[in-house]
């Protein structure tokens, strides 16, 4: 623990150091004109540029990096691993001074962390802790999948009798995922531990509703499901009005906080109830103001962003929905 503090603090002060020189170089010699430096380069490896809140994500860090006078390299590499890695060693290629990474396979990560330390530029997870990080962005998973599970555990009282099938569309290799998932099975378990679960794979619209459909085929008396995604809650909700099946009772509940969610959310859909919604605007702006704070000393919380969910059902103001939703006009 503390080899890992004194590095951190040496490559802060590295890095205060080789911008206060650039400084003072370009002022050493009396009468002759001052070098503008060049705009600090950010590479955003978020891949996943189909999921609905990216674009209102991204308005956001691009509107923080030209406040700033950045440069944004912006990832295309899509949901592959090995594409990801391909395109980061790419952008190592050409240089640049901070990285921010949504990381599809967390393992493959150290060699990545050691080549930009190499180069003196930053690197800072996003959403997945990565040893050797400058800083990172993550969300309060376990917390909001607690709120979750107790939402959903008041509806099974309310409107199910206290007993129901629920199904989970999750994925087993990104942190954030399993965090959301198994913190949400734990607190509805704390109130009903009779609750029977079912369990698929699926992040994307697509991969959802065909997963959906597959559970509902075998659970035809399912009323529940809970999606690591905001984009999977898109594909149950059309899985069940593509069935047949009534929508009484139903709940579909995602995490990110999506544009059309959050819309369908807002107009009472009777099948997708709950969005768990992160500030998508804040968190475009912190993954541009994390490489600021640490250039800048700043302080250890804010550079260190643990990121609050904020729990949105039928029950929710429209006015404080559409505050959230702001990010996206």
């Amino acid at each position: 623990m503390g080899t890992k503090a004194s590095r951190a603090v040496t490559r802060r002060d590295l890095l205060k150091m080789t911008a206060a020189g650039i400084a003072v170089a370009g002022v050493a010699s009396v009468g002759l004109p001052v070098v503008a430096q060049e705009r600090k380069r950010i590479a955003i490896a978020h891949p996943d540029r189909a999921a609905d809140y990216f674009q209102g994500f991204m308005n956001s860090a691009l509107a923080e990096a030209d406040k700033r006078g950045y440069e944004v390299l912006q990832s295309f590499s899509g949901m592959d691993p090995q594409k990801q890695l391909a395109e980061v060693n790419t952008w190592l290629a050409q240089g640049f001074d901070a990285l921010i990474v949504l990381s599809l396979d967390a393992n493959a990560m150290a060699p990545i962390v050691a080549k930009v330390h190499e180069q003196n530029a930053l690197f800072v997870s996003y959403a997945n802790r990565i040893e050797g990080e400058d800083g990172f962005i993550k969300w309060a998973d376990r917390e909001a999948g607690a709120l979750l599970g107790a939402y959903t555990a008041k509806h099974i009282k309310e409107k199910l009798g206290g007993s129901a099938e629920v199904g989970f569309l999750t994925a087993t290799n990104i942190q954030v995922v399993t965090d959301r998932i198994e913190s949400t099975r734990e607190a509805i378990l704390a109130e009903l531990p009779e609750t029977k679960f079912f369990e698929a794979t699926a992040l994307s619209a697509p991969d959802a509703l065909k997963a959906t459909q597959s559970l509902l085929q075998a659970h035809p008396e399912m009323k529940i499901v809970i999606c690591c995604t905001d984009d999977g809650a898109l594909g149950a909700r059309s899985a069940y009005q593509n069935s047949g099946l009534g929508p009484d009772n139903v709940l579909i509940a995602g995490f990110d906080g999506a544009k059309q969610n959050l819309e369908l959310v807002k107009a009472r859909d009777p099948y997708l109830q709950v969005s768990m919604a992160l500030d998508i605007g804040a968190i475009g702006r912190r993954v541009i103001d994390i490489p600021y704070q640490l250039w800048n000393g700043g302080p250890e919380s804010e550079t260190h962003v643990l990121q609050d969910y904020t729990l949105v059902s039928h029950e929710t103001d429209e006015a404080d929905i559409d505050v959230i939703l702001s990010v996206y006009s």
